[in-house]
C-alpha cells in the first residue's frame, strides 16, 4: 500500500521537534518507525506532517542513575537486550519483541508513545514504577506510567510533547517478564512484567503489570496483595495465577477470546513471579 502524502521534517534538535508539532496539530513524531509505518501504509492514519527525531543522538543512550536507570527515548530495543547492567529484566523483555530487524531500529520511545494495548514495553515499565519525561513548548513533563497510558493507542502526551526519556528509579533485585503469544515475536495474548523484593524468605514488596489483556497495560494490585508480606511456596504462586485472571478484563480479537486471555493472564503471572524469584 502507497502511505497517504505527507509533509516531512527532520529534527536537528529535540527544540524544532517540539516546534513542528506544536504548530500542527495533525503532526506525528517518526522514531524507528515500527509502529507508524505499517499503519502509514495501510492508511490507518492520515498525518499531515511527519517529525522525524531519529536522528537525535541525544535521546540514544541507557545509563545508570542511583538506584535506577535513565533510558533515552531512542534507545532501541537491541540496545536494552544488549543491556548487561541492572534492571535485568530489560534485556530479557526486549528480546521478546519482534524479530532483529525490528529491535534493531524500533525504540522504547515510540513503542510507549504508540501505547499498543498488547506490547511489551508497558508492563515493563509499569511493573518497574517508571516516570514518562515528555518535552514539549512548556518545558519537561514528568508523568508517572501508571498515568502514561490511557486508552488503545492514546496516552497523556499533550500537543507539541515527545518522550524524551524514561526514568526507573529502583532497579528491583529480583525480577522477570512472560508473555504468551501465538508465535515468538508476535503481540502479547497475554504478559506479565513481575518486579520482586524477598527478605528473609517472605516477599517483602513486589509489582505485577500485564499486557494484552485489556485496553490498555495494567497494575495486577490484587495478585500483588495475595503476595506481599507471604513466605515463598507453591500455593503462593497459585493464588498470584488465581488473583491474575479474576482481576484482568480482557477482550476478544483475532489473537485469541477473553476467556483464553484471562486463563493466560494467571499462567503468565505465575510464571513470571517464579521465574523472578528463581524457583
Amino acid at each position: 500500500m502507497i502511505p497517504p502524502p505527507f509533509d516531512y521534517v527532520r529534527a536537528s534538535s529535540i527544540d524544532e521537534a517540539v516546534k513542528a508539532l506544536s504548530e500542527d496539530p495533525n503532526a506525528k513524531v517518526l522514531a524507528g518507525g515500527q509502529s507508524l509505518i505499517p499503519l502509514l501504509k495501510l492508511r490507518a492514519v492520515a498525518p499531515s506532517k511527519l517529525v522525524d527525531i531519529g536522528r537525535l543522538k541525544e535521546l540514544r543512550y541507557v545509563r545508570q542513575a542511583g538506584d535506577g536507570l535513565a533510558i533515552g527515548a531512542l534507545a532501541t530495543h537491541a540496545e536494552l537486550e544488549r543491556w548487561s547492567g541492572p534492571c535485568g529484566v530489560l534485556p530479557e523483555a526486549a528480546r521478546q519483541i519482534g524479530d532483529p530487524q525490528i529491535r534493531s531500529v524500533g525504540t522504547i520511545g515510540g513503542s510507549l508513545a504508540h501505547a499498543d494495548p498488547a506490547a511489551d514495553w508497558p508492563a515493563v515499565v509499569l511493573a518497574l514504577d517508571a516516570v514518562v519525561k515528555a518535552r514539549g513548548p512548556s518545558g519537561v513533563r514528568e508523568i508517572p506510567a501508571e498515568e502514561f497510558f490511557q486508552g488503545p493507542y492514546s496516552t497523556a502526551l499533550q500537543q507539541g510533547e515527545i518522550v524524551v526519556e524514561i526514568s526507573i528509579p529502583r532497579c528491583p533485585p529480583k525480577a522477570s517478564y512472560v508473555k504468551i503469544a501465538r508465535a515468538y515475536n508476535d503481540f502479547a495474548i497475554a504478559g506479565v512484567a513481575a518486579a520482586v523484593w524477598v527478605k528473609d524468605g517472605a516477599v517483602e514488596d513486589v509489582r505485577l503489570a500485564a499486557t494484552g489483556v485489556g485496553l490498555k497495560p495494567v497494575r495486577l494490585k490484587k495478585a500483588e496483595e495475595a503476595v506481599r508480606g507471604r513466605k515463598i511456596s507453591g500455593d503462593l504462586l497459585t493464588e498470584v495465577a488465581e488473583a491474575a485472571s479474576k482481576e484482568v478484563e480482557p477482550v476478544s480479537d483475532v489473537r485469541a477470546s477473553a476467556e483464553y486471555r484471562r486463563a493466560m493472564a494467571g499462567v503468565a503471572a505465575r510464571r513470571a513471579v517464579r521465574r523472578a524469584l528463581g524457583l
